[in-house]
């Protein structure tokens, strides 16, 4: 029978056959308890399996010090105010991790509150929520990428209001690119300010924006007035309740001037980076190089001290130990100096006999690279490589191929090492 309408203050509920019950409980998708409060006993309302736990889970509900074993310490808080709640017969949440039998990390949670009808009783479930955390944490990492981390970005970058075409946002390159005020000193015009030619052609890319990603040629200028032919790439990023736009720009190079003003939008962006880790994942996000590369690696230079000390940005060095030391003998640099090599190309590590690329590329992975050295006083100092887990992504590349962010990059590191009162 169902109960459509009922006195004020009453709930609105529906009679529900005891099968159906009993069959919604074996089938729902965790761990089913309820404890008795006054006797601390607990009781499991269902079979559900919490795989790789399986009894574990049952045994970690009961016994506190099997408990300690599987949970992470700096997640103990967490359950202990959960289990305070219980006792107090109040309703509670929280999400923690343990360790499984597996040797791996789960994510758990649990949820109960008192049986209104039956105080003596709180009832609760654990559930399995990795899903849902490595759906959190993807959302998190789209956001940051899209919204807070453009700084990172030497190529100029602009965030624009999808619906009213305000910049919301533009990082150091963009800045430097356009002539936009700093965020101390003055808010940042509207897109026609920067793109007026462009407009009536903007507005059919924009229409299409949240099914595809655009590129092409845009017509822009400085905010002084001053026009600007350049490549631009549009994406559609939903931010909170806003729509944005995530407008890439790289400014088509047709003389030196333009080459010039190029140049100076990626030393703006290394200049604003705090420290050499900050520069090469800089570097990494760079178009010219992103588009070839998994890795981005500096190595620092003391061959009179028969060493090699080595910083990396990328997926395939995550592992890698900042400041990692090798020895001086076998390394690129080595072969640099040795034969007067204005750069140097590695096809294939695989093919390689060179005890660094065994010791350093092969084990994360890395198939090919391209290196470029630069001296101080004609003293071989620094060797930047760019690395790929593709073999032959290099091939034909020339001395120059990179100069745009590498030379920058090495100005940068230059100026890191004297305000760090190195040389």
């Amino acid at each position: 029978m169902t109960h459509d309408t009922t006195p004020e203050g009453q709930k609105v509920g529906h009679d529900i056959p005891i099968q159906d019950l009993r069959s919604f409980v074996d089938d729902f998708p965790a761990l089913l308890w309820r404890i008795e409060i006054a006797r601390s006993r607990i009781e499991f309302l269902n079979d559900y399996p919490l795989y790789p736990l399986g009894d574990s889970a049952r045994l970690f509900l009961k016994n506190r010090a099997f408990r300690k074993q599987m949970l992470l310490p700096e997640d103990a808080h967490l359950l202990d105010r959960f289990l305070d709640a219980v006792s107090q017969g109040k309703t509670m949440a929280t999400v923690f991790r343990v360790h499984t039998p597996a040797d791996s990390i789960m994510w758990l949670k649990l949820t109960g509150a008192v049986n209104s009808s039956d105080p003596r009783y709180y009832y609760g479930y654990l559930l399995d929520v990795g899903d849902t955390v490595d759906v959190i944490r993807d959302i998190q990492r789209s956001e940051a990428a899209s919204r807070m981390r453009i700084d990172n970005v030497p190529t100029p970058i602009l965030l624009i209001n999808h619906q009213s075409l305000r910049l919301r946002q533009a990082n150091a390159a963009a800045r430097n690119l356009f002539g936009l005020p700093s965020p101390t000193t003055g808010r940042l015009p509207h897109f026609t300010e920067i793109s007026s030619h462009s407009l009536e052609h903007l507005g059919a890319i924009l229409n299409d924006l949240p099914y595809q990603p655009w590129s092409g040629k845009l017509a822009f200028n400085t905010y002084q007035g001053e026009p600007l032919k350049a490549e631009a790439e549009l994406r559609w990023v939903p931010w909170k309740q806003t729509a944005l736009v995530r407008m890439s720009v790289t400014p088509v190079q047709n003389d030196r001037k333009d080459a010039g003003r190029l140049r100076r939008n990626v030393q703006a962006a290394f200049s604003d980076a705090p420290n050499l880790a900050a520069m090469l994942s800089q570097a990494l996000e760079h178009p010219d190089i992103s588009k070839r590369c998994n890795a981005v690696m500096l190595s620092d230079i003391r061959a009179k001290n028969d060493t090699v000390q080595v910083f990396g940005a990328g997926t395939p060095l995550a592992d890698m130990e900042p400041g990692e030391k090798f020895s001086y003998r076998g390394t690129i640099a080595e072969d640099i100096d040795r034969f007067g090599l204005d750069h140097l190309v590695v096809d294939d590590t695989m093919d390689s006999i060179k005890p660094i690329d065994w010791a350093l590329f092969i084990p994360r992975g890395i198939r090919s690279y391209y290196a470029k050295p630069f001296y101080q006083n004609d003293v071989l100092r620094t060797v930047l490589i760019l690395c790929s887990t593709e073999p032959e992504r290099f091939v034909g590349m020339k001395p120059d191929a990179f100069d745009t962010v590498l030379v920058s990059l090495n100005e940068a590191v230059n100026t890191l090492r004297i305000r760090n009162g190195g040389s």
